[in-house]
């Protein structure tokens, strides 16, 4: 089972420490973080879906982004949430907010380009 929701809320954010990539809206929020590129301590990939609860790192076997859509398939499931297997979520963002998230999410996934791919515009898979 997937999880849909639309997104309208949607940036990066990066520190020194830490890189925050996010979609939000309906009540749902997903993000994926990653340390910085210069930490000594990089524990990988970070996926959260509404709460800490359903979040871990390493769990993304795949990513994909357009314009319109971002799909996340789970490599194993995430806290309470038994049976789900990803992610599905309809963008509704200006293009500002579409640039961001596609040159966070290239950053948060540094180092594993086989994890992150376009999508086709009017494409959730």
């Amino acid at each position: 089972m997937r999880l849909a929701f639309t997104a309208d809320e949607g940036g990066f954010d990066a520190d020194e420490y830490t890189l925050v990539c996010g979609v939000a809206g309906e009540g749902h929020y997903l993000t994926l973080q990653r340390d910085a590129e210069e930490s000594d301590e990089d524990w990988g990939v970070h996926l959260e879906y509404d709460d800490q609860s359903n979040g871990d790192y390493d769990c993304v076997a795949a990513c994909r982004v357009g314009p319109e859509a971002l799909a996340v398939d789970l490599s194993r499931p995430l806290g309470r949430l038994a049976g789900v297997t990803g992610f599905d979520v309809a963008l509704r963002l200006d293009p500002d907010q579409v640039a961001a998230v596609r040159a966070g999410l290239r950053r948060v996934f540094r180092g594993r380009p086989d994890a992150l791919a376009d999508a086709a515009p009017g494409t959730l898979g």
